[in-house]
């Protein structure tokens, strides 16, 4: 999404443009494909706007539709929709329902989470100011984005006070692990706490275009041909000459440019540099941001269970909806996701193929799942009478790697998909293990190859360590910067924390620089 903002903004502003594009469909991770009648997203289950997503749409001209797509969360048999944020209310009492000893940390944590909930909507407030025309309303500018503009610093300050791991900070508001885990443990690790506990107004800002999530890569794509760009498919960059200016194929084609945006997987692009003709003080600043980057880990990735099942829409839309956050268990994961997981890492030589599937079971069964549905935004995106689900947990890639090289890769990915059926079947689905039409699944590795994304990560770097790239939001407009001339950097691994939005505005931030640059030379 990234490359194909900056492509839009470049071909829109008469640059000519060539996108190389590693597999056979443009937009990464964001897509929609079908399957028997069945359609399916293959990255997010819908987008964040963020003040972000609409604007650049719509500033480029791009008209499209899109539907609602409210969020739920369960817990055992107890659910209930985000609808505002008057709804954590509800969060609330279902806290207290599952942990009623915890009381009094409950309401300090619920408090919490609605001041940062409301500081984070300060931050989606108005749309982006970068793609809106605010010259023609004087009255906006004074009588409210001037006001919003101390309210937005003020939220930043408290965001600071709240920069900790979540875990970490809900250590220091409840002894209750099994509450602080089904409180976040559908987010990546040590993510830090404005962002985790003011999540709750985010679930507002969801929204999925009519068609599927990959709808808006192809209208990118679109814009882009219509405006005279060129786009290659099945092209693998695997060298970067830049004291030449070129890039080299897998086939060894050769792409001469002026200037290059890198829109994926930076490990990647540092291993493709040749760095042969480039001046001794380029090269000694390649070698100080390229360490942090090659050495540092992305975040967790995701396994995904795609479903058709001969059940109708309806079924599902009476159990959470369209879009649901599930706990099978109030007990959450503990030290499964703990000691246990670092265990199995440490000494996965030393353990069984039965002591893994027995730590798996445990996994999956006190796990929280996202739960898609995309026939209940849109009903055309199934057969009729029949429901595609799209079932995916958080999961690291250094186990999955482990077991490819142990050699039970297919066999373990299989364990889990009937874990997970198994799971929901006794829960939240009862029986659905008998209406199933046909299952397939994805894991880190098949993001890994489909993306060329490092650990299989879908949002960029892990929390577990500073990240090695900007990270602070008002140091964004210089993400894209990279310390070899003519090259910048784009996408969820040139800014943490990374989404859809930030990948598509660091997109276009890349266009601004380069831009401005070729204005200042024809001035």
């Amino acid at each position: 999404m990234a490359g194909l903002t900056a492509a839009a903004y470049l071909t829109r502003n008469h640059f000519d443009v060539l996108i190389l594009e590693k597999n056979e469909r443009v937009g990464g991770l964001v897509g929609t494909f079908e399957n028997k009648g069945f359609f399916f997203d293959s990255g997010p289950r819908a987008f964040v706007n963020s003040g972000i997503v609409k604007p650049i749409l719509n500033d480029l001209g791009i008209s499209y539709d899109f539907l609602e797509n409210v969020i739920s969360i369960g817990v055992e048999d107890r659910f209930f929709s985000i609808r505002s944020l008057k709804d954590l209310e509800a969060y609330r009492k279902i806290l207290l329902s599952l942990y009623p000893e915890n009381e009094a940390d409950i309401d300090r944590i619920t408090a919490v989470m609605t001041r940062l909930s409301e500081y984070t909507q300060v931050l989606y407030e108005f749309d982006n100011p970068n793609f809106v025309d605010l010259t023609s309303d004087k009255k906006f500018i004074f009588r409210k984005l001037i006001p919003w503009t101390f309210k937005f610093l003020n939220a930043l300050r408290k965001f600071n006070q709240y920069s900790q791991p979540m875990e970490d900070y809900l250590r220091g508001q409840t002894a209750n692990s099994s509450l602080i885990d089904i409180l976040i443990q559908h987010f990546f690790r040590k993510m830090p706490t404005y962002f985790a506990l003011g999540y709750f107004y985010v679930y507002l800002d969801y929204f999925y275009p009519k068609g599927g999530t990959g709808v808006l890569s192809n209208l990118l794509k679109e814009k882009i041909l219509n405006q005279g760009g060129k786009i290659l498919l099945n092209k693998t960059i695997v060298e970067i000459r830049p004291a030449e200016s070129s890039v080299v194929d897998a086939d060894g084609l050769v792409y001469p440019y002026d200037e290059l945006i890198w829109a994926a997987d930076l490990k990647t692009m540092y291993r493709c540099l040749n760095r042969a003709g480039l001046p001794p003080e380029v090269n000694a600043s390649i070698d100080r941001q390229s360490a942090p980057i090659l050495s540092a880990r992305g975040a967790e990735s995701t396994f995904i269970l795609f479903l058709g099942v001969y059940r109708p829409p309806d079924y599902f839309a009476q159990r959470g909806g369209a879009h649901l956050f599930y706990s099978p268990s109030r007990q959450g994961l503990g030290r499964v996701n703990r000691e246990d997981r670092l265990s199995l890492l440490a000494d996965f030589s030393q353990k069984t193929n039965q002591e893994i599937l027995a730590w798996l079971e445990d996994f999956i069964r006190l796990n929280t799942f996202e739960i898609s549905i995309p026939a209940l935004r849109d009903p055309a995106l199934a057969p009729e009478g029949q429901t595609g689900l799209m079932v995916s947990c958080l999961f690291d890639y250094q186990i999955l790697k482990k077991i490819e090289q142990a050699g039970w890769y297919d066999a373990f990915k299989s364990a889990m998909e009937r874990l997970v059926i198994r799971t929901l079947s006794e829960s939240i689905y009862e029986g659905l293990d008998q209406d199933i039409l046909f299952q397939f699944s994805a894991t880190p590795l098949t993001i890994e190859k489909l993306s060329g994304s490092s650990e299989g990560a879908i949002t960029g770097w892990s929390f577990e360590a500073p990240p090695p790239v900007i990270h602070k939001l008002q140091d964004i407009p210089k993400s894209v910067l990279t310390p070899v001339p003519n090259l910048y950097q784009a996408g969820q691994w040139a800014y943490a924390p990374a989404g859809v939005p930030i990948a598509m505005l660091t997109g276009w931030y890349a266009t601004q620089k380069i831009v401005n640059k070729w204005k200042k030379k024809s001035a």
